[in-house]
């Protein structure tokens, strides 16, 4: 057998282990369906450190959220014999009902369409990542018993008239003893657990890849800020993995969810950078005078077509990632249009109305005087904001 065929065997043993000793959903100490808190039971790492690692999957083109309801249909809860997706094949018995089972995994088509809809190529470098990380903790700690939580035994009552030292009355011959003077206490040494460096060993590598990406960003174009900040998430995240396993780095966690926020934001708006940033505002009077495109990624447009003539045409696209976009075209030019927002937005458009999750509004106005004179065709549209097409 060749290297690569016992490096496949390998990984297929580990995984099959990883099924036959899966985590179990606790029904104790859960936050939702119990997935994180299962899975770090199942390896002895911190919970928090798992349900951090969900939210910033989640907020990384929405790779956590299947991820997660993946986890609550094939992991079972604690006393149950199987998952609810096995149950729901007539394979053990779950306390999930089959409803709920089925809506979970209705649940996963719009999460699953969302992510690889918006992510591209960056969700499936994501959901590898994730799924070895998940090899790696059954690799390393899957021979681990999976932690639980001992119950505390029932206090035993005292014998009624029994002394302190004999509380059971396993002696009542010596009952008229004195009580005996209490051993001097003497106080343990107390041992400092060490400091674990894993946390200031992660600053200094993001400090090293902020320094390293400034340098290289006069070279390389691909060094952008959307860029640099997942680099920035990578070497936290990967802090915190570390972490978990060493006992440390658990304050990455306050700089992971910001830097999380920021990132998915501004993957969210497309943000190219400072230039991209402000307001533009334009009332061309000659049909030459009026550009192909009108295009900012986070501000405003404001065009005016007013004072153009009346005949001729004009063509025109306005766009903008976040921001309010506005057109005001004359009262009697014909006027095409076409007003839309990718994600989120509310449209007005010469008296054509939508607003909430990618709304669309389309057609034809003539104007005041019917058929005839100046022709505009508009396309306005935005990621999120507000856009408006207006006679004034």
């Amino acid at each position: 057998m060749s290297g690569t065929e016992k490096a496949m065997q390998g990984v297929a043993d580990t995984l099959r282990e990883f099924w036959a000793h899966r985590p179990v959903r606790p029904r104790a100490g859960r936050k939702l369906g119990g997935v994180a808190t299962g899975i770090a039971m199942r390896y002895q790492i911190d919970p928090v450190i798992v349900r951090i690692a969900f939210v910033a999957l989640a907020l990384s083109g929405g790779v956590g959220v299947p991820m997660y309801l993946a986890g609550w249909l094939l992991l079972p809860e604690e006393g149950d014999e199987v998952s609810p997706l096995e149950a729901l094949i007539n394979k053990g018995r779950s306390s999930m009902s089959q409803a709920q089972t089925v809506l979970l995994g209705f649940l996963m088509f719009p999460t699953l369409a969302y992510m690889f809809g918006n992510g591209g190529f960056q969700v499936f470098v994501t959901l590898a990542a994730s799924i070895a990380c998940i090899y790696l903790l059954q690799k390393n700690r899957g021979h681990l018993q999976p932690a639980t939580t001992l119950p505390l035994q029932p206090p035993v009552a005292p014998v009624p008239g029994a002394p302190a030292w004999d509380p059971l009355g396993a002696a009542p011959f010596a009952w008229d003893l004195p009580e005996p003077s209490p051993a001097p206490m003497s106080r343990p040494p107390v041992e400092r657990p060490r400091k674990s460096r894993i946390g200031l060993t992660t600053l200094g590598v993001a400090s090293l890849v902020v320094a390293g990406s400034a340098i290289a960003w006069s070279f390389v174009p691909w060094f952008t800020v959307p860029h640099v900040i997942g680099l920035l998430i990578a070497v936290l995240a990967a802090g915190l993995l570390i972490g978990s396993f060493t006992g440390g780095g658990r304050g990455l966690i306050w700089l992971l969810i910001p830097l999380s926020v920021v990132g998915f934001g501004m993957t969210a708006v497309g943000f190219d950078g400072p230039a991209d940033l402000g307001s533009i505002k334009d009332k061309p009077k000659a049909i030459s005078d009026v550009k192909s495109k009108y295009g900012i990624s986070v501000g405003s447009v404001d065009l005016d077509l007013r004072e153009l003539p009346d005949s001729g045409s004009v063509t025109t696209s306005v766009e903008a990632d976040l921001g309010e976009l506005i057109v005001r075209v004359p009262k009697n030019a014909d006027v095409k249009f076409n007003c839309v927002a990718t994600s989120i937005g509310e449209l007005d458009c010469l008296g054509r109305k939508a607003e909430g999750s990618t709304p669309q509004v389309d057609g034809n106005d003539l104007g005041d005087n019917g058929e005839g004179g100046l022709k505009i065709d508009l396309d306005v549209r935005t990621n999120v904001g507000e856009v408006k097409v207006l006679r004034d």
